[in-house]
């Protein structure tokens, strides 16, 4: 059997995820969306009054998926399988979502709505990340006192909301495509990297391949992320 077919609203929405991943949210206009539909703007229109009802229904589509995969596991310890699982699926919100990281701060300073929302989504995940964290470290897989897991779970979450805007800017100046999933990957190699320190023996052992995993053949040098600075740097000895 065939799966159903996507109602209109559906499809506004489906699309204009794809167009803000990959044009930007400030480049693409409801009408951009409705020719890309084959639709009239009135008929979108009926649908959404304008283009901020769109991105707050993206939006609410990503706080779902990332309240579904950050919770503690049920009647059992957190795993450093857990943990890993946990990567993955922060990986695929940021890919899924990354307009919403990329654009961030205008998205929220444009929509009220959006700003009251997100801020409560931020505070419920932080605390929903060191809940993940705690019971890492009382299951052993981290060695970690309260106050470490508070500073740690801060710069994961900082490091995930800003990793997109970081690769645009970098992009811009180097005439280079803007965000990868590739690129995205690192963001994930450089939260096992934060972890690292805390992580006990046993799990220290499965590292060098997860971060494998996440950094594939790139350098970790750091100014690998700026070509342009690196070739610099080489030239100038």
């Amino acid at each position: 059997m065939k799966p159903p077919a996507l109602k209109t609203k559906d499809k506004i929405l489906a699309t204009s995820l794809r167009l803000f991943n990959e044009r930007g949210e400030r480049n693409v206009s409801t009408n951009h969306i409705a020719a890309e539909l084959g639709i009239s703007p009135g008929n979108l229109y009926y649908h959404f009054r304008n283009k901020h009802e769109i991105v707050y229904q993206l939006f609410l589509g990503y706080q779902g998926e990332v309240q579904g995969f950050m919770a503690l596991p049920q009647g059992r310890a957190v795993t450093f399988q857990d943990k890993v699982r946990y990567l993955e699926a922060i990986l695929n919100s940021m890919w899924d979502y990354r307009f919403l990281h990329r654009d961030l701060q205008h998205l929220l300073q444009d929509d009220e709505q959006l700003r009251l929302a997100y801020r409560q989504f931020s505070s419920r995940t932080v605390e929903a990340g060191r809940r993940i964290l705690q019971g890492m470290a009382d299951s052993g897989v981290l060695v970690a006192t309260r106050e470490q897991i508070d500073a740690l779970i801060l710069n994961i979450w900082v490091l995930v909301i800003s990793w997109s805007s970081f690769l645009q800017s970098v992009a811009v100046q180097s005439d280079e495509p803007s965000v990868t999933r590739e690129r995205l990957k690192r963001a994930i190699y450089q939260i096992i990297c934060m972890e690292e320190p805390f992580v006990c023996e046993a799990v220290r052992a499965h590292l060098p391949a997860l971060k494998k995993q996440y950094l594939g053949d790139a350098s970790s040098d750091p100014l690998s992320l700026f070509p342009f600075l690196g070739d610099a740097q080489v030239r100038n000895g």
